[in-house]
């Protein structure tokens, strides 16, 4: 039996198409069609996001401070402009950068399983904005400031104990009398 040969890039395009959930897209594609208040039809997800408009009516639906001027055309490079113009309204909203797709991630269907985390992203942002919006998935973690160097605020009371981490209080090799170059006595001269 001849064993089965494959390069990395075909090894790679499968794993990112095997992430893509069908159940996630189908709860993404429901969110769009809520936020967006019209159905969406029965086409694949990806279908429907590639050409960009979609996104763009989503991002202005969600920020209308985006002001987003789209195009709807058959024209590939107006497509991708609209997937461009809809990834900077998605930075601006204060999606991280590892969320959001490539254009070509959509457009050509590399990764599908980004566009999904980029939608998923996207509606945490969205409801952190405006509350009244629907998320998917989790909630978005909020940074808590810790708590510094003391417990409790302008008490002076240590968070952590000074002994535990090494602090000797000011001690030294003298006051500690541990001498280099010296020859060491092991037992003790009265």
């Amino acid at each position: 039996m001849a064993a089965s040969v494959s390069n990395l890039d075909q090894d790679m395009a499968e794993l990112r198409k095997s992430k893509y959930d069908a159940k996630s897209a189908a709860e993404a594609k429901e969110w769009i069609s809520t936020i967006l208040c019209r159905e969406l039809g029965d086409d694949d997800l990806m279908d429907i996001l590639k050409d960009g408009t979609i996104l763009c009516e989503l991002a202005n639906a969600v920020d209308p401070t985006a002001n987003l001027k789209y195009k709807s055309s058959r024209m590939p490079f107006v497509q991708m402009e609209n997937i461009s113009m809809f990834l900077r309204a998605s930075s601006n909203l204060g999606l991280p950068q590892y969320d959001l797709f490539q254009t070509v991630d959509l457009y050509e269907s590399k990764d599908p399983a980004q566009v999904l985390q980029t939608l998923y992203s996207f509606s945490r942002y969205a409801n952190k904005k405006n509350p009244d919006i629907s998320q998917l998935g989790p909630k978005l973690v909020e940074k808590r400031a810790s708590p510094g160097k003391f417990s409790k605020e302008g008490q002076g009371i240590p968070a952590w104990n000074t002994r535990q981490y090494g602090y000797m209080g000011g001690a030294n090799q003298s006051s500690e009398k541990v001498v280099f170059s010296k020859r060491r006595d092991i037992v003790n001269n009265p």
